[in-house]
């Protein structure tokens, strides 16, 4: 019977660790594997934190806490922290690691890059997208002094900005970014290339809204075609471009179309992530938009008592979108 990588990774890890002891090098590396392994397995995101806590520990007593290899590690951890949801630890661990690496190995070292990049990638997560927008900018730009306009780092950093704009509402700014972005995109790659399709299908979202409904569907539908056939339908980048094509299809107000499409997604999401991360959230409650747009009002009600509950759990108190979620299941359940 053929085993699975985690097999494989976990007998490695326990025979390293037997022989070796739980601080050798080759021990510590072993549990690193074994960690990147289980991030992508549902429900064992947990052990792989865990693990990850264990190698940063052992790394800052035996190598000091600026060493340039446990400053990696931290990251892979914020990374981990990240990936299963625990945002805030997640921002406090990029923060910690960004802070050395820009003080230890200089802002334009590629680890610190790295890191910025993560970090502003939690603040957008947390809803505070005009916190990381300059993060954001910055490492574009050191990206562009580093390797000028073409290097593919840069036109992912590009992207990345456009994105951050998005999120940040100028959307105008983020139109013009990426209608100059996605033609680089094709002409380098082709136009069903991952980096490709993440463009274009930023652009769809900000013709969404913009409300340039018509464009914009055109655009997405022959987008999710492509990532379909050469992604999967399961595939993370395919289930982002459903999301688009739902928005859309909610703005135009065809709800009938939009609830079906979101049903699948939050069930693809689950799979791959489980029921209580984040993106699972997130996608929990765009379902609930569009069944109280629909006049389905009970079962709304249903998934954004089940928001509420984790948006307190994932941001805290006071945050704006446990706020926003609050409101609306007020609305629902008022006489």
């Amino acid at each position: 019977m053929r085993l699975s990588a985690e097999e494989i990774h976990t007998m490695r890890a326990r025979s390293a660790l037997d022989s070796l002891g739980p601080e050798h090098p080759d021990a510590l590396t072993a549990l690193r594997e074994l960690a990147h392994v289980l991030l992508s397995v549902p429900g064992r995101g947990e052990e792989a934190v865990e693990l990850l806590q264990h190698v940063a520990r052992t790394r800052w007593t035996t190598l000091g806490d600026r060493h340039e290899d446990t400053l990696r590690v931290s990251a892979e951890l914020a990374d981990a922290l990240h990936t299963t949801g625990q945002l805030r630890l997640a921002e406090t661990a990029w923060r910690d690691t960004f802070r050395a690496q820009r003080e230890t190995l200089g802002r334009d070292h590629p680890d610190a890059l790295r890191s910025a990049t993560g970090l502003a990638a939690v603040l957008e997560d947390l809803g505070r997208a005009p916190e990381a927008e300059p993060l954001v900018r910055d490492v574009l730009e050191r990206r562009i002094r580093q390797l000028g306009h073409d290097h593919p780092e840069v036109l992912s950093a590009t992207n990345a900005h456009a994105a951050s704009l998005l999120k940040c509402g100028r959307h105008q700014e983020a139109e013009r970014v990426l209608r100059a972005l996605v033609p680089r995109l094709e002409d380098r790659y082709g136009p069903d290339h991952e980096k490709t399709v993440a463009a274009r299908s930023n652009l769809g979202a900000v013709l969404v809204r913009l409300e340039r409904h018509t464009e914009a569907e055109e655009q997405i539908r022959a987008l999710v075609r492509s990532t379909e056939a050469t992604l999967g339908p399961d595939h993370e980048t395919t289930l982002a471009a459903r999301n688009n094509l739902a928005a859309v299809l909610h703005a135009q107000e065809r709800y009938d179309d939009a609830v079906p499409i979101l049903r699948a997604i939050l069930a693809g999401h689950a799979a791959l992530h489980g029921d209580d991360h984040p993106i699972t959230v997130g996608t929990r409650d765009n379902l609930a938009n569009v069944l109280i747009d629909a006049g389905h009002h009970a079962e709304a009600a249903e998934l954004l008592d089940r928001c509420v509950r984790d948006y307190r759990r994932l941001h805290g108190p006071g945050h704006p979108r446990l706020r926003a979620a609050e409101e609306r299941l007020d609305w629902l359940r008022s006489p």
